[in-house]
């Protein structure tokens, strides 16, 4: 009896601690009822043949990052999935595919949502898988296939930039189907043959940026009688769809690129790789112009107006003036018999320009604050600014400051005098902007350069005096250089129009400004001489500005002025007591700009 009692006594223990155990388990477990979608609002890099986008592969990723269910086909998760308590990443995307190269009706789908199952409760989570790489439609009007009937016409769209190496598609005019590309950058060219030059056919490329997934590029190539490229994007807040509607010349035969950049009342017009592939002569060629016609209908030919024209092999230039502001014009190379060389394009003149003058360009008005001179009426809100405040970090000097003997007019002019400060040179400058920092252990400063300004003149007129000193070299200069060791200093004076603000540091050559290379620069002009000028009293000049080509109609944001008493200053070289003076700037805004043709 006594045995019996024992057994039933631990059989009872036995199922006590199994119940307790088995109430544990469920209070650590809950449920997830997981539903997945595709939507059609528009892991490999091979692409199985029988890929299907719409079959969902999902992982349920723990918050320790692995892997504790997945599946290659979501639907047939039909059941609630029991799952431990805590924290988890559901991802969702299609099967057998990353979407990271291109093809044909390959839409790639993908979502992701993080869930948190609790303790005896069922979650419902739905996922929305949208499109993740980006769709590209090409379509061909078909005014523009009958007129480019019997040549071989093909887009190609790839990638931008090369870095993603995904393959370029070709889309041919039978192409019906959608293609898809990873996210990235893209480019899309017209390729249409030419029989007179098999190799050399017409193409028009057209760069895509910040592409994103669900992007829609629909790509319309239509016909027009100019050629010119006009763009209309509508947009789907779900699908992100743009529509490109491009219209390419009826001359596609013909090699010559022309461009033009248009101010208010002046264009520049530029012609490069003329030939004639079509038969038209070459004798007799000039730009002509004529204000385009309200309706898309040819004109008669005596409308045309001929333009002075510079030719330089296979290029040619000429600068339209006298235009009329907000206004369209049509242009067009042509020959003496009148026939078209190339394609009959279009610009439009700009709204008139403003013509701001120079704050202050007379140097009538400074202050002093604290013993350091400015050139202003005040400190708050100064145009130009001068070296005077690091200067006076190291010594008690000004090395830009007024004077009234000699000027041009009014009541003072500026001096600039380069001074000795601790061993080391210290030219004067004047320039627009605003002084930055010194830092005395390196015995380096950096200023800013630039103030706004948004008109366009053509040069800056002036007067200054240059008396310079001989030349002490304090260190490593550039290896173009027109001074040296005992030679007489030379000045500096030179204006830019620019589309940023620079901040330079003398120690710093990296900071310096390339006025040719640097794109931000959209025109500069340079004293062609810092040398020492003649007689007592002030030279004249005017600095033209030379607007580059390929931003000739860019609008500039900044006018960068700078004049200096020892041109290499920033190099600690120039002569010890050469002083310029400068009085009377202004801008001319009269007259034709300059091209800057070396570039």
């Amino acid at each position: 009896m006594k045995q019996l009692y024992y057994f039933l006594s631990i059989c009872f223990i036995v199922c006590l601690f199994s119940c307790q155990t088995d109430d544990s388990l469920l209070n650590n477990i809950g449920y997830l009822d997981l539903r997945v979608s595709a939507n059609n609002s528009t892991t490999t890099k091979v692409i199985t043949e029988d890929y299907k986008p719409k079959q969902i592969a999902v992982q349920i990723i723990n918050a320790q990052g692995k892997v504790v269910k997945e599946t290659d086909d979501s639907e047939t998760w039909v059941d609630p999935i029991a799952l431990e308590t805590g924290t988890y990443t559901v991802k969702a995307s299609s099967n057998g595919f990353d979407g990271q190269e291109s093809g044909f009706d390959i839409p790639y789908y993908a979502g992701s949502k993080e869930i948190i199952i609790k303790s005896n409760q069922e979650v419902q989570e739905t996922i929305v898988c949208t499109l993740a790489n980006v769709k590209v439609t090409v379509k061909f009007d078909k005014a523009f296939l009958e007129k480019f009937d019997g040549r071989d016409i093909r887009v190609q769209v790839g990638d931008q930039t090369g870095t993603n190496k995904f393959t370029p598609l070709n889309f041919s005019t039978a192409e019906t189907r959608s293609a898809y590309f990873p996210v990235g950058n893209l480019y899309a060219t017209l390729s249409v043959s030419n029989p007179d030059k098999p190799l050399e056919p017409y193409t028009l490329k057209q760069e895509f940026t910040k592409v994103k997934a669900k992007d829609h590029y629909i790509l319309n190539y239509k016909l027009q009688e100019t050629g010119e490229t006009n763009i209309t994007v509508t947009v789907d807040p779900t699908m992100h769809e743009y529509s490109y509607t491009f219209t390419v010349s009826t001359e596609a035969t013909n090699n010559a690129s022309l461009t033009a950049g248009a101010w208010d009342r002046l264009a520049y017009l530029k012609a490069e790789n003329v030939t004639t592939a079509s038969g038209a002569s070459l004798d007799g060629i000039t730009f002509q112009y004529r204000v385009k016609a309200d309706t898309p209908t040819k004109v008669d030919e005596t409308s045309w107006n001929n333009i002075v024209t510079t030719a330089n092999e296979s290029t040619y230039t000429a600068m339209l003036t006298g235009l009329t502001a907000s206004t369209a014009y049509e242009y067009r190379l042509a020959n003496g018999k009148g026939e078209t060389i190339g394609n009959i394009k279009e610009f439009t003149t700009a709204s008139i320009f403003t013509q701001e003058e120079l704050p202050n360009g007379d140097f009538e008005e400074w202050t002093t604050s604290k013993g350091i001179i400015y050139p202003g009426s005040n400190t708050s809100s100064l145009f130009w600014d001068t070296s005077n405040k690091g200067a006076s970090t190291l010594s008690a000097n000004n090395p830009t400051s007024n004077t009234v003997n000699p000027i041009v007019s009014g009541k003072s002019a500026a001096q600039l005098k380069s001074m000795e400060v601790l061993s080391v040179l210290a030219a004067a400058s004047l320039y627009t902007g605003s002084f930055g920092s010194v830092d005395i252990l390196s015995m380096s400063a950096t200023v800013n350069f630039g103030r706004s300004f948004t008109s366009r003149p053509i040069a800056l007129h002036g007067y200054y005096k240059y008396t310079p000193a001989n030349v002490k070299v304090g260190g490593s200069l550039p290896p173009n250089a027109t001074v040296s060791e005992g030679s007489p200093d030379q000045c500096s004076i030179y204006i830019a129009l620019s589309k940023k603000t620079y901040t330079i540091n003398n120690k710093d050559e990296g900071t310096f400004i390339n006025f040719e290379s640097d794109n931000n620069i959209i025109a500069y002009g340079e004293l062609p001489s810092g040398a020492a000028t003649s007689g007592s009293g002030y030279s004249e000049f005017t600095i033209p500005l030379k607007y580059k080509e390929s931003q000739f109609a860019e609008e500039p944001l900044y006018i960068i002025i700078v004049c200096s008493s020892s041109k290499y200053g920033d190099y600690m070289t120039g002569g010890i007591g050469s002083t310029l003076l400068v009085d009377d700037f202004e801008l001319i805004y009269e007259g034709e700009p300059k091209i800057w043709e070396n570039l």
